[in-house]
């Protein structure tokens, strides 16, 4: 109460200085009678002609009156040692706005209004014209400190003095509050009409009867797109209030939910569906099934190749047939595949090839675990143990993607659409052109690859190893290094398994 009180003598302290300063500066008429440099001279009845900044008389740097004008003034200062007054034609002009505005609008009417300064009971501001108005801070609903000023607000008009305006934001808050209680009683459960005012990224601004409300992103469609492809502003839209308190509402609340004819109509994995692609991305496509239920195309199960690329596949837009394989209406979520509609590239490989036969392809990828290879468009997997005779080679160490090798056909598994080629199998292998070239019992040279518990290692340059054990050793084991050249002498050589022993005793 005590606090009200203040705040009211604050404010009749300042209208009364107001109105004092009004009766020292009323307006006046007044004649131009000269205009120097920077001054103009101004006949107002007086003994001594009155003086006004020329800039408060110009327009874009041009004069708005001349010589011999009359013009509408205010004394705002006197300098009593030369005896003139100093006048404001612009305060003239404010002064009229003011009476206008007061002429105008009454008790209850709603103003808006930037608030320019704070005082010790609120705030201070102004409309567009200028006129000054006074906002209790009890009835300014916001904190008393400088981030407000510069704030444009709507208030109501609750006191009208002589010279003086008095606004209240609280007021038209709370009946601006009230009015939307109301409001939001008769709407509750309905589906009203609304208009959308904006596209935000997490959501549509919509307009409600006068009222501004949110459509979250989530609540715009059934579907899984982007808002700011289905709507524009100005569309009218159907609506459903979800929180009365936040003004959120709904557009597909007001929908059929699409999920629930998927229910009824019996889809289950396994089915195969006519379906739209209606985007794409670099790790699938989406696709309509036909009543606004979007599902998942993986990359992975698009097409056989791994090694295709989605754009060159499919387009927006293009009808296909896809088989469902996670259908979980629960959970909302569909998943679908295409390729597993498409032949196996297995199956047809296996028209024209079998196991043991010699390919002609060409390496299109190489990883830690070994090449692609592609056969007649065909995709083929070659491990690292089928690279080389040398062991411990892998591909994408003695391998080139774009050369073309031969291969051989190790397996084919059409269930699994899984190929696998053997590089090392397509060639002689060196230890048979080792056993036509070396007998039991020759003696040869070779370098210490490995070193174990029970004897050494020893390779030659066309790739064939040879083990030497730590009982047919010369020495012991201990005073070999690798890289060592030994010599030693054939005692076993079988060529069909890839064995070779010597001994140096």
């Amino acid at each position: 109460m005590s606090e009200n009180l203040t705040q009211e003598e604050n404010f009749a302290e300042m209208l009364e200085n107001f109105e004092n300063e009004q009766k020292k500066t009323r307006v006046k008429d007044g004649v131009i009678v000269d205009i120097q440099d920077g001054t103009v001279f101004v006949d107002v009845g007086e003994k001594v002609e009155g003086v006004l900044p020329k800039k408060e008389i110009e327009v874009d740097g041009e004069l708005k009156y001349n010589i011999g004008d009359s013009i509408p003034v205010v004394v705002t200062k006197r300098r009593t040692s030369k005896g003139e007054a100093v006048l404001s034609h612009k305060s003239a002009v404010n002064e009229a706005k003011k009476r206008e505005f007061l002429e105008k609008f009454n008790v209850g009417d709603v103003v808006e209004v930037t608030i320019t300064e704070l005082n010790k009971g609120g705030f201070v501001a102004k409309n567009d014209d200028g006129v000054e108005f006074f906002i209790p801070k009890s009835e300014s609903a916001l904190k008393l400190n400088e981030d407000n000023v510069g704030k444009k607000i709507e208030a109501k008009i609750i006191e009208i003095k002589k010279n003086g305006v008095v606004l209240s934001r609280k007021q038209l808050l709370n009946e601006k509050k009230e009015e939307r209680s109301k409001f939001i009683e008769t709407i509750k459960d309905d589906i009203i009409k609304a208009t959308v005012k904006n596209l935000k990224k997490d959501g549509v601004v919509i307009d409600v009867n006068g009222w501004s409300g949110f459509v979250p992103k989530d609540e715009v469609s059934h579907k899984k797109t982007n808002h700011f492809k289905l709507l524009n502003r100005g569309d009218e839209v159907e609506v459903k209030l979800l929180d009365a308190d936040k003004m959120l509402f709904s557009i597909k609340a007001t929908q059929n939910d699409p999920w629930e004819e998927v229910a009824e109509s019996g889809i289950s994995n396994g089915d195969v569906l006519n379906v739209t692609v209606t985007n794409l991305r670099e790790y699938g496509a989406f696709v309509d099934i036909g009543n606004g239920v979007e599902g998942f195309l993986h990359i992975s199960e698009i097409s056989w190749n791994s090694n295709a690329k989605i754009e060159d596949l499919l387009n927006v837009g293009d009808e296909i047939d896809v088989e469902v394989t996670d259908l979980d209406i629960e959970n909302k979520r569909l998943r679908v595949s295409y390729k597993s509609l498409l032949p196996k590239p297995s199956e047809k490989f296996a028209e024209n090839y079998k196991e043991g036969d010699v390919v002609e392809g060409k390496i299109v990828n190489l990883t830690d675990i070994g090449g692609f290879v592609e056969v007649d468009d065909i995709v083929c997997f070659l491990p690292n143990r089928f690279v080389s005779w040398t062991k411990g080679e892998k591909a994408k160490d003695v391998l080139e993607i774009g050369n073309t090798y031969n291969f051989s056909v190790i397996s084919i598994d059409a269930d699994n659409n899984k190929i696998i080629l053997s590089k090392k199998d397509a060639e002689d292998s060196p230890y048979v052109a080792f056993s036509k070239e070396y007998n039991i019992g020759d003696t040869i040279k070779g370098t210490i690859k490995n070193i174990a518990d029970f004897g050494i290692f020893v390779s030659f340059d066309n790739g064939v190893e040879a083990l030497i054990r730590k009982s047919d050793l010369e020495k012991d084991i201990e005073e070999y290094s690798v890289g060592d050249e030994v010599e030693g002498k054939i005692i076993e050589l079988d060529a069909e398994n890839k064995r070779v022993k010597l001994a140096q005793k």
